[in-house]
């Protein structure tokens, strides 16, 4: 389905503190909004709503508008907002629903509570979400095995040393100053690295998919470490 002319699709989420009630949050969404916005579904102590209209000015500034007000009506100023893309098609939909939620739980982990975060401002975080958190997962797991379980100490100064030299751009001196190491020692590392997710650190490809899943697992550890 395509929207009419000079219309869009937009889609917000918002949160209340952990443990929350969120049925007194979707009340209050619903008493503040207008007619061009509607809930569209309750989750994980989010409410997500979309709204259809003429392109907005400053999106970002319509989001906070919303959140601020709910905040004043519950009296609470924990609450958080995210944002996803405009989108002209409603095909999709459930991605923005997506993007507007991971960038509610994203802002709220990187940056506190009682805030908007807008998934435009995600920065690198944009290329692995927008996707359910399971299939975010299945790749991390897929791209970097064992490395990718957060409650594996074994693998912490791996991780640490992969993200260090995916950091670097492949500089092993690079490496071994950022992490006080020798270089002999960061080798040694890489090696191992390689042997556990079977990729080729030389290959421009097998290093890109080692950096989305290593954003991936960081972003996921964020978003759910509650």
């Amino acid at each position: 389905m395509v929207l009419s002319p000079g219309m869009e699709w937009l889609a917000m989420a918002f949160a209340r503190s952990e443990g929350s009630d969120v049925a007194e949050l979707r009340q209050a969404l619903e008493a503040v909004l207008d007619s061009t916005a509607r809930v569209v579904r309750s989750r994980q102590g989010m409410v997500t709503v979309v709204r259809e209209g003429a392109p907005l000015k400053d999106a970002e500034d319509f989001t906070e508008s919303i959140r601020s007000a709910v905040a004043a009506v519950l009296g609470d100023d924990a609450v958080c907002a995210g944002l996803a893309m405009p989108r002209q098609r409603i095909v999709g939909l459930n991605t923005s629903a997506l993007q507007a939620e991971q960038a509610l739980l994203l802002g709220r982990a990187l940056r506190g509570e009682g805030r908007t975060t807008a998934f435009a401002d995600l920065g690198p975080y944009c290329f692995v979400l927008g996707q359910p958190a399971s299939d975010l997962r299945e790749f991390c797991d897929r791209v970097l095995g064992p490395l990718a379980a957060d409650d594996d100490d074994r693998h912490g100064d791996l991780v640490r040393t992969l993200e260090a030299y995916l950091q670097s751009h492949g500089s092993l001196n690079a490496v071994a100053r950022a992490l006080f190491l020798h270089r002999n020692t960061v080798r040694q590392r890489l090696r191992r690295i390689a042997q556990i997710t079977g990729a080729d650190l030389d290959n421009a490809d097998s290093r890109l998919a080692l950096h989305l899943a290593v954003l991936g697992r960081r972003a996921l550890a964020e978003m759910y470490a509650r």
